[in-house]
């Protein structure tokens, strides 16, 4: 932390990046040169990742689930982490960290609506049940 603040003192240098698909094109680019998954890409991934359990499990705990209102508190969730990454100086900041985190968020919510969707018509859906045969 304190190699941090100096160099915000000496050189000016904060430990922000606000240049959007700054990191995320460098992750693009180094998985075309090399197909492998390397830190960048890991970590592009990971950011992803990381937040579906955010969009999964927001809708379950709201009293009224919508898109909206699960965005929005993922986006307050995902400032609040990267604006205490920027004031204690654990890690960077990152612009595009927000972004993928909202694409994890996203993707949760996607996954929380279809379950939603699927069982509310398999509710009502008037299927004829299976016998079991008896033994």
């Amino acid at each position: 932390m304190e190699d941090v603040l100096l160099q915000r003192e000496l050189y000016g240098i904060w430990n922000i990046s606000l240049e959007p698909f700054q990191s995320i094109t460098a992750s693009v680019s180094s998985y075309i040169r090399d197909p492998g998954f390397g830190v960048i890409t890991l970590f592009l991934i990971g950011n992803i990742l990381i937040f579906v359990p955010l969009g999964f499990l927001l809708p379950l705990l709201l009293k009224k689930p919508s898109y909206i209102k699960t965005m929005l508190i993922s986006l307050g969730v995902i400032v609040s982490i990267e604006t205490l990454q920027l004031v204690t100086c654990l890690g960077i900041a990152d612009v595009d960290d927000v972004l993928s985190n909202m694409i994890g968020s996203t993707i949760g919510y996607a996954a929380y609506y279809f379950i939603e969707k699927n069982m509310i018509i398999n509710k009502y859906n008037k299927r004829i049940k299976p016998r079991i045969p008896s033994v």
